[in-house]
């Protein structure tokens, strides 16, 4: 049986005409399940995921970011290992943020 799960990420930036850089307003994301699983086991009566559910959307980012890797590698974007060092020092950087948790609506 194949089974899907699909995380969907909205990142909101307010954006100033004739600047270099966007400032970050908010980070929106949600779990979708594949029709053929029990999505109680993965998001609760909220929409938020549980336990199990969190696992999924970590392991779905992850394999996105590494296939994003790949990709950008591939067609000469960005070198592994400098992408690697952004994406770390990125992760970082949110850390250092002020976060408010909350489930999107797509």
């Amino acid at each position: 049986m194949l089974i899907s799960f699909k995380t969907k990420v909205i990142l909101e930036l307010d954006h100033k005409a004739g600047c270099e850089k966007s400032n970050h307003v908010s980070t929106k994301m949600n779990l979708e399940c594949s029709p053929n699983l029990d999505e109680s086991m993965y998001r609760d009566e909220d929409g938020f995921p549980t336990k199990h559910g969190s696992v999924v959307m970590t392991n779905v980012l992850i394999q996105g970011l590494v296939c994003n890797i790949h990709n950008a590698h591939e067609n000469g974007f960005r070198n592994d290992c400098e992408h690697l060092r952004y994406i770390i020092s990125e992760l970082e950087r949110g850390f250092a943020s002020v976060v408010e948790v909350g489930t999107g609506e797509f």
